[in-house]
Parts: C-alpha cells; sequence; structure tokens
C-alpha cells in the first residue's frame, strides 16, 4: 500500500469499523433502491391487469401475453436506468447511487482508511449541492500517486484552501474505491471514486508551504481519537 510507504496514515481497522456510520449510508441507498423495485413492480402489475380486459376481445392469447410481456421488459429497462441514476442525498449534499453503494460496501468492509494530502480540481459545477472533480492524491514530493473523478461535497470543496486539503481514501489506487473528507471524524460522508488515467488529468503545480502542512497532517494522523 503506497499510503504505508510514504509514511501516511492508516487506520488499523477496515473504514466500517472505524466509521461505522458509513454503512448507514450505503443502507440507505439501499432502500431507495429496494423502493423503486417495489413501485414499478406495482404499476407493472397494474399495467397487466388493466391490459386483460381491454386486450382480451382483441388479440389472440399469445398476442396478448406477447404485450403484457413487452410491457413488462419496458417498465424494467426504466427502472434500471432510474436505479442507476437516482442518489440519496446526505446531509451535505449529493450521495450515492444504488450501484454505487453497492460496489463500496465490499471495499469499506475490507479496507482501512488511508490519510492522503490532495489537490482538487473542478472538472464541472452542479446546480445541486456537489461538484465533479478530479482528486490527485499526492506522494510526500508532490507527485501524483492517484487520480480520482468523484463527485465532492460542496462544504467540502468550499473549505478547501486554493483546492488543497487532507482526504481519506478506502480501496485501491488502480481500480477506485471511496474518499471522505474527515471533517467529522466519526460521521464523514462517503463518496464514490472512479480511477481516471494521468495523462488525461494533470495536477496543476501548488504551495509548497501548505503542501508541507498537509503532509504532517496525513503523517501525524492518529485514528485512535475517533
Amino acid at each position: 500500500m503506497l499510503a504505508r510507504q510514504f509514511g501516511y496514515a492508516v487506520s488499523p481497522e477496515p473504514a466500517a469499523i472505524v466509521t461505522p456510520s458509513v454503512l448507514g449510508q450505503l443502507d440507505k441507498a439501499a432502500r431507495m433502491n429496494r423502493a423503486l423495485s417495489i413501485i414499478f413492480s406495482v404499476c407493472g402489475a397494474a399495467m397487466a391487469v388493466f391490459a386483460i380486459p381491454v386486450l382480451g376481445d382483441e388479440l389472440s392469447p399469445s398476442g396478448l401475453v406477447g404485450g403484457v410481456l413487452a410491457g413488462e421488459v419496458a417498465l424494467l429497462v426504466i427502472w434500471l436506468i432510474a436505479r442507476s441514476q437516482e442518489r440519496v442525498r446526505g446531509p451535505y449534499g449529493e450521495g450515492l447511487t444504488g450501484p454505487e453503494a453497492h460496489r463500496l460496501r465490499r471495499v469499506l468492509t475490507e479496507q482501512p482508511w488511508q490519510v492522503w494530502p490532495c489537490r482538487v480540481e473542478l472538472v464541472r459545477d452542479y446546480a445541486n449541492p456537489a461538484a465533479l472533480v478530479h482528486v490527485f492524491l499526492l506522494d510526500p514530493d508532490q507527485n501524483v500517486a492517484g487520480v480520482m473523478k468523484t463527485r465532492l461535497q460542496r462544504g467540502t470543496w468550499n473549505s478547501m484552501t486554493d483546492g488543497y486539503g487532507v482526504l481519506w481514501f478506502a480501496g485501491d489506487l488502480r481500480f477506485g474505491g471511496a474518499l471522505a473528507h474527515p471533517a467529522d471524524p466519526t460521521d464523514p460522508t462517503v463518496s464514490y471514486a472512479s480511477v481516471v488515467p494521468q495523462q488525461s488529468a494533470t495536477a496543476s503545480p501548488g504551495d509548497s508551504v501548505l503542501m508541507e502542512e498537509l503532509q504532517r497532517q496525513a503523517i501525524g494522523w492518529t485514528f485512535g481519537q475517533l
């Protein structure tokens, strides 16, 4: 793990044990998925019930069955699209989609938190309380160790001086994982982070004095204080 090689703090236990509240965020997204599934199932059943008396006199049995199945398939497609896009809002802004929460559960229950100094650069601003950003995880020489794309909570984005700060990461730098801002170290808001090829995202040079302070924080962070 690069964070350990660089001397950055790593939690002694998996993220879900150190900060158990993060699983509550995932559970909320799962409940939203189940609610969507029930709603679309009920709508599909209602369509089938109403279609039978209306179309029964005009279609053969096989045609009627085919029409009902086609309607069910259409509803399934709509549900899958809605499921992939619906975000569960957290206390500070935009939260997780159901699929993101499903992927993060294993990461958070198996991987520890790593403390990284980073530079964050805006990719796209949104009307809702979140911003699409690139997060550059920096080594002690200010080289880029990994680049993540995530929807960062606006409160986190606004709190960073010139885009610099310390973030927690759980996962694998090759495949992505979870990012969190330790403003509230007992209840951090988690965001899903996907990997960005480094050649397509380059960090701007920054303030060396500020970076040295962030490195001290990353090295000296004590998870036992949680």
